[in-house]
């Protein structure tokens, strides 16, 4: 590839990925935190018990308004917060999953 095919291809791709560093529609952010989107695997049911659970916080909340982002970033700061109770259920499904006798 010629040195200006490159510096074509460069400046589109640079312009494309503008789009995922702004809000959609030129929305604040609504928090000073910055946000990265991330992509993880999870379990579907724990999917989907998160959403009602993040449905029901918010509902008990209103007038205030929780994102669904604020909610599961609270979850993980408890989480991460209370490692050592983490580290103990996840022990204790290792052990059950892999018993040793």
């Amino acid at each position: 590839m010629t040195d200006e095919r490159q510096s074509k291809s460069d400046e589109r791709i640079s312009k494309l990925s503008q789009r995922f560093k702004t809000h959609t529609v030129g929305r604040r952010p609504t928090t000073a935190r910055t946000r990265e989107r991330h992509s993880f695997y999870l379990d579907g049911d724990l999917v989907g018990r998160l959403d009602r659970a993040y449905r029901e916080v918010d509902h008990a909340l209103h007038p205030h308004d929780v994102s669904k982002s604020a909610f599961l970033e609270t979850l993980m700061e408890y989480g991460l917060e209370h490692i050592e109770e983490i580290q103990a259920l996840l022990r204790a499904q290792l052990d059950l999953d892999n018993p040793t006798s």
